[in-house]
Formats: C-alpha cells, structure tokens, sequence
C-alpha cells in the first residue's frame, strides 16, 4: 500500500534528479569528500563503502548474491553498481516516487536483472510478490532508510524478508531529526565557515553562506514529510531486530552542512587547499571525540528469532 498524496510530494522533491543540485552540490559530490569517506569506512581511499560490505561477503562465501533487495532506490545507482560489479544475480529496486523509478527504469535500460517496484519502506507488503519471506540474500539501505518513519516495522521486514543467513547493509545519515542540529554542532560549523573567504561560501543564488542555523521542522516537512524523519533512532532499533557485524561512523556532520549548495566552489584547483583544510578540522575533531557522528556504514544480520517474527501493527 501506498499513499499517492505522498508520492505525489515525493516526484516533486526527487522525481528529477536534475533538480537535485539545482541550487548547487552537495558534499558528497566532491571527488575529496568520497575518497575521504572511503578512507574512513574501509581504510582504503579507493574502496567505496559497498566495496567494503563486498569484502566481507566474499569472505563468507556469499559472493555473488542470489538475489538483493535496494530500499528506496531513487535513481538506481546501488543497483546498477551490484550489477556492473557482478554482486548479485538478481535485484530488485523500489521507491515511492513514480517519476524517480521511471529515471531508474531508463538508466537501466537493457539490464534484464533488475526490477523495480513502486512501494514504501513504511509499510512493505512481505508475502506479496517480489516481497516474500525468505528470498532475498542481502538487503541495501543506502540514503533512504532516515525517509523511513516506521523503522520497527521496516526491519521486521527486512528480517523476514532475508535469508536466514541473509546480510543487511545500511549507509545512512544518522543525525538529528529532521535536521534539528545542536547549538554547539552549529558553533562548529560557523567556526569553521569563519575561515573561509566569501566567494567559497557564496551560493549560485548569490547568498553568502554564515550564521549557520537548524531549519525549522516545518521548513524541513514543507520540501519532504519524510525527509530525516527519525534519522536519530536507526541505529538504536536496528539493535532490537539485527546482530551489527561491523560499523563504521563517518563523520560529515560538518562538511555536510557547510558544503551544502557551495560544494561547486570547491571543485577548482586554487580551492583545493581550503577543502582539504576542513577535512583536516573535521578529521583532528573526530580524534578528539568531539565531533557528532551524523553518518554511519552497518552490516547487519538478523536474529535467528526475527526472522520469523511477526511485523508490527503500525
């Protein structure tokens, strides 16, 4: 089931993926910034954080998967990336934007082996076709699981929904709901935007980005009602369902914000030196312990007990 109001609000913030950066780019659209969350993830600059859950999938032997489920696939690259990679056999993909699906559908056009599906992550259909119990050997969450607003009830299905020995991979923003940041992660991010000069902090709008503030919950619903939702408890109600295997916090709590709409001024060469003074600040924070972890990489198995467990009543 799904609500075709929402999926309507949902074509409109993601049916496009031009639109996307129409107001500018984002943090993790910068070379820098993906070599630097490869480093931290899987300790190897070149390795991307599905390469990471691949090695240990290789290890157990479970290499090619069978048949792997993407929630909230968007515009499909974790599903064409597993089957250029040669990692699963068979995938299937869903989403509740229909716009962003038939972006999916086009971009894997000729790919017999992947399937998409209109369907919500907060209430998933398990025991109707492609959903059945049992049939899926990995399950990918990649920036989608923090639009999920029934978490309990996601999990239970994606334990039913994988193999007993089944694998779940999440790559998720972690922080604040709704983007409600803390007074002191705020301090930090306008500290470090005091450093810069304004032609890095100015926006193509002409804004220049200082005096950094939390937007306000209404704010945050008026673009998408499900937007970070309730990012903050992922981790803790992946606990009750799964075994985390491995985890690997990120960081980006501050590149993240500040980068946002600007991270185009980044990309010549006269700022490379400016860019990789923030990744120094975050990465001499991280050491300290005093930077908020708002993103995190999990592999995660289900409890022999959940994967028969019923799914909660929303």
């Amino acid at each position: 089931m799904h609500d075709a109001a929402i999926s309507a609000q949902l074509d409109a913030a993601w049916g496009d993926p031009a639109s996307w950066v129409s107001n500018g780019l984002q943090w993790t659209h910068l070379e820098e910034i993906q070599t630097l969350i490869n480093r931290r993830v899987s300790g190897d600059p070149s390795a991307t954080p599905l390469a990471w859950f691949a090695r240990y999938l290789q290890a157990a032997g479970a290499l090619p998967l069978r048949r792997a489920l993407v929630l909230g696939c968007g515009a499909g690259r974790i599903e064409r990336a597993l089957h250029e990679q040669g990692w699963a056999r068979e995938i299937v993909a869903f989403d509740l934007s229909p716009k962003v699906l038939d972006k999916a559908r086009e971009a894997a056009a000729g790919i017999d082996s992947i399937h998409y599906v209109l369907a919500s992550m907060d209430d998933l259909p398990v025991g109707a076709p492609p959903f059945m119990p049992g049939s899926f050997d990995a399950v990918f969450g990649v920036a989608s699981v923090h639009h999920c607003a029934q978490l309990e009830r996601l999990f239970a299905a994606v334990s039913r929904l994988l193999t007993p020995d089944g694998w779940f991979f999440m790559d998720e923003y972690t922080g604040p709901d709704r983007f409600q940041y803390s007074p002191s992660h705020l301090q930090q991010v306008t500290a470090l935007a005091e450093l810069l000069p304004d032609r890095l902090l100015t926006t193509l709008s002409g804004q220049v980005k200082r005096g950094f503030r939390a937007p306000t919950v209404a704010e945050v619903v008026a673009v998408d009602p499900s937007e970070a939702v309730c990012s903050s408890r992922i981790l803790t109600v992946l606990q009750e369902t799964f075994d985390i295997v491995a985890q690997r916090p990120y960081g980006g709590s501050l590149l993240h914000v500040l980068l946002a709409d600007i991270a185009q001024n980044f990309q010549p060469a006269p700022a490379k030196p400016w860019l990789q003074a923030l990744i120094d600040a975050e990465d001499d924070l991280d050491r300290l312990g005093a930077l908020e972890q708002h993103f995190s990489c999990v592999i995660a198995r289900p409890r022999p007990a959940a994967t028969g467990a019923p799914i909660p009543a929303r």
